[in-house]
């Protein structure tokens, strides 16, 4: 990752108009196999922090899928997926709805709570996945660029490449190939598509 000129030191909070803003830089992740062994997941962040998976309110995290599979139930979960890298893929539910996700298509919305199986389009795929549990937080997942502005709790992903967002105050900061940064800030601007997740409480 290159450096961030703006934000030196990943998970630093850098204090803006606005409130803080805060770098998750992704070099930073550690991963952790799935216990069926078809990938593995980076978490990117959650709340409240340390939160276990039986106890979050949300979640942002990014997976590499390298084999079909069913994927985990989550009761009590909604969640969106996004395809960052690679062909794509099939998720088949089990009230009997097929849906297909690829590269550069808007993100996909469903309940963590119905029975999932993912096939591969074509070979390995990285996914970004954002999950609220219901009744506490509602969630957005949405591709952005240009003058944005965010509802609620913001975090933004950088697909791939660079991507320069801009603050209402005048503030730059830069983010790189799936680095996050976590907003207080409702309006900015990116010179590069970025993926919005939007946190709302009901």
């Amino acid at each position: 990752m290159q450096q961030n000129k703006e934000i030196e030191q990943s998970g630093k909070s850098v204090e803006s108009k606005y409130g803080p803003i805060r770098l998750l830089a992704a070099t930073d992740r550690l991963a952790r196999p799935w216990k069926n062994g078809g990938g593995v997941t980076f978490d990117v962040l959650s709340f409240p922090e340390e939160s276990s998976l039986e106890t979050f309110a949300w979640r942002i995290s990014i997976a590499e899928v390298a084999s079909d599979g069913p994927f985990s139930l989550f009761p009590g979960i909604d969640r969106s997926t996004a395809i960052l890298r690679g062909e794509g893929f099939r998720l088949a539910f089990g009230d009997g709805r097929v849906e297909e996700l690829r590269l550069d298509a808007p993100a996909f919305a469903y309940p963590g709570d119905v029975e999932t199986d993912c096939t591969l389009i074509s070979g390995p795929v990285r996914d970004l996945n954002v999950m609220t549990r219901r009744g506490v937080y509602r969630h957005r997942l949405r591709l952005v660029s240009g003058d944005a502005t965010a509802e609620g709790e913001a975090v933004l992903v950088c697909p791939s490449g660079a991507a320069r967002i801009t603050l209402a105050d005048g503030m730059n900061v830069t983010i790189y190939d799936n680095d996050a940064l976590v907003l207080t800030a409702p309006l900015f601007r990116s010179d590069e598509p970025v993926w919005l997740v939007e946190l709302i409480t009901v």
